[in-house]
């Protein structure tokens, strides 16, 4: 089977239209989970670094750690399934909230 190479033009339209993507569907997640300030991925498009909103005199368990976690591995197994440029922009990046 044959595969086409894109012109520079065209990567360049394809990545934009990945990052468009990646943008709005990690805004929804944040919209999704207020207490969500950031979290990256590791090569392996698993969560890490999962900052949760804290407040004076309440913690997080682990647990809803670890469920936050595996919403976060879910959206980037979502959006990789949905553009395949998208597993490649997620690897080993960070996102934070925009507090503005």
């Amino acid at each position: 089977m044959e595969t086409k190479t894109l012109s520079p033009q065209s990567q360049t339209i394809e990545r934009e239209r990945t990052e468009a993507l990646i943008a709005v569907r990690t805004e929804e997640l944040f919209d999704r989970m207020p207490a969500l300030l950031g979290f990256s991925f590791d090569e392996e498009l698993a969560a890490c670094d999962v900052e949760l909103q804290r407040w004076p005199g309440h913690t997080w368990s682990r647990d809803v750690y670890e469920e936050v976690r595996v919403l976060i591995t879910d959206f980037a197994i979502e959006l990789a399934a949905e553009d395949p440029q998208g597993e490649e922009l997620l690897r080993a990046r960070t996102f934070a909230r925009n507090l503005q």
